[in-house]
């Protein structure tokens, strides 16, 4: 391999070399004869050959072996062992081939191979060193320079062909270093960090350092020497939470893991430990919570026992036992809303305001959709509700009772009445009342029509009577059109209410406006 001081054959400077034939013409000045410029020619030229072949063999000798002496002095622990044959071949003496002539096109083309062989050398060894080389694997580093020193040593000699061979196997072994970098980085990390969980600092920082001398920005490898200053305090209160947690001192515990991944963020042990304390205390703080809501439930404080399983829903959002509470709550609430109804309903029906009634137990089947005896109680109630309408109506409108179809339809309503199970006071005094409206209705009634004998008579749906001066007719209670006419005289017409209380049972009917 080339010495950074040596000085390769195409740069030796032949002027230097042309110094000492200046120096012997200038001494030999005076002499003007031809033999003597010939003669100083001779010696010039000799002298000239012996520096020419000789010199530079002795100087780069000696420069050679002066790298070598520089080299040898690493003393780096072997981690790989190369094949036998390559060290001997790195330390065995050059094999002399038989001298091969070459043309210069040849001679050049293996020159060019030869120092790109050596340029990818070079570029090698820079990086090899950058990865501090020396630490890991300096025996073979070493046996790569001197195969490189003699690859130098045959391209100085322009034993090109030499060259490239030991060219070639010097790159081979830099290239299974190379190869070994990654591998022998990921090795020291994974040892320093077997090593933090032994709390072995000094073995720790012997391998992190290693390691950054590899890579020097390799932040594992920074933060494994930053963790291991403190692996022993770590480990101190990671001993000390381990003690408050097997003594169900949880929240001590806590705090003292929370100091242990302070002191050291990066590790998984104290991470773990925190997480484990963090969900112990966690579960507890649930089940205190589900247990004060239950209680707060039992009390009937459904705002405590709610705001109870809220809070433990916050810690655990997906906790059964939590919605089973929240649930109780609801089922609690509406049970007792239930119960209130019931009362509320059966109140009504007592007083037999049934309408209300009605309305609460369709609140109770708003909660309760399959509660049969709300289904039922509506039932009773709209039911009876109706009965009360249709009764009121028949009463209020007592007239149209004397005719046939609406005396039927009050004669049906009072049979439903008559087959339900204690209908209540209301509805029986109605229906009562409505049966003597019908014989009422049902009964004729004697009125007496007064007139001048002059005038027609007639009562409409009922007939024409002519004239008279007095007559007797039988009418059922009802409202009744009484129309009289007469010739030359305007029409007479009057509206009769006919009932068994009316005032007056005589009605006069007479024309007696002329036109």
């Amino acid at each position: 391999m080339h010495d950074k001081d040596a000085t390769p054959i195409e740069a030796i400077d032949f002027e230097t070399l042309q110094q000492p034939a200046t120096q012997s013409k200038e001494s030999k000045q005076g002499l003007n004869s031809k033999t003597v410029l010939w003669f100083a020619f001779i010696v010039l030229l000799l002298g000239a050959l012996v520096v020419f072949l000789f010199l530079p063999k002795y100087v780069n000798e000696a420069r050679n072996a002066e790298t070598v002496t520089e080299q040898t002095q690493i003393d780096t622990p072997p981690l790989v062992e190369l094949p036998e044959a390559m060290q001997e071949q790195a330390v065995a003496e050059p094999i002399k081939e038989p001298l091969v002539e070459l043309s210069p096109e040849e001679l050049s083309a293996l020159k060019q191979e030869a120092e790109a062989l050596l340029l990818q050398l070079i570029e090698k060894q820079k990086l090899l060193e950058s990865k501090a080389i020396q630490k890991w694997a300096g025996e073979e580093f070493k046996i790569a320079l001197s195969l490189g020193s003699n690859g130098d040593e045959h391209f100085r000699k322009t034993e090109y062909p030499q060259a490239i061979a030991a060219y070639k196997d010097a790159v081979k072994v830099l290239d299974d270093l190379e190869q070994q970098i990654s591998p022998t980085l990921a090795k020291h990390l994974t040892k320093g960090e077997l090593a933090l969980t032994q709390a072995e600092k000094d073995t720790a920082i012997v391998h992190f350092e290693l390691a950054k001398s590899i890579d020097a920005n390799n932040s594992q490898a920074i933060n494994g020497l930053k963790r291991a200053e403190t692996i022993k305090e770590l480990y101190a209160l990671l001993d000390q939470g381990g003690k408050l947690e097997a003594a169900n001192h949880f929240s001590y515990a806590k705090t003292s893991y929370q100091k242990a991944t302070e002191l050291d963020p990066l590790s998984t042990e104290a991470k773990a430990a925190l997480n484990r304390v963090s969900n112990r205390l966690t579960e507890n703080e649930i089940t205190r919570l589900i247990n004060q809501g239950y209680a707060s439930l039992k009390a009937r404080q459904y705002g405590d026992a709610r705001a109870a399983f809220t809070a433990a829903q916050k810690l655990s959002p997906n906790s059964d036992k939590v919605k089973q509470g929240i649930a109780s709550i609801e089922q609690a609430i509406r049970s007792e809303k239930l119960t209130a109804l019931a009362a509320e309903a059966q109140h009504f029906e007592n007083s037999q305001n049934w309408s209300n009634a009605a309305k609460s137990y369709q609140q109770m089947l708003a909660l309760s959709p399959n509660s049969s005896s709300a289904q039922q109680g509506l039932e009773r109630s709209q039911q009876r509700e109706t009965m009360l309408i249709k009764l009121a109506g028949h009463i209020d409108n007592k007239l149209r009772l004397s005719t046939e179809n609406v005396a039927n339809e009050a004669k049906l309503l009072l049979d439903e009445i008559a087959t339900i199970n204690n209908p209540g006071s209301n509805i029986e005094q109605r229906a009562t009342t409505l049966k003597e409206l019908i014989s009422i209705a049902s009964q004729p009634i004697s009125i007496t029509l007064l007139s001048d004998n002059q005038t027609e008579v007639a009562i409409f749906k009922v007939g024409k009577f002519g004239k008279f001066d007095q007559r007797k007719v039988e009418l059922k209670m009802g409202k009744y059109t009484i129309v009289g006419s007469r010739s030359g005289f305007r029409d007479v017409r009057k509206v009769v209410t006919v009932t068994a209380e009316m005032p007056s049972k005589t009605i006069e009917i007479s024309c007696d406006e002329p036109i």
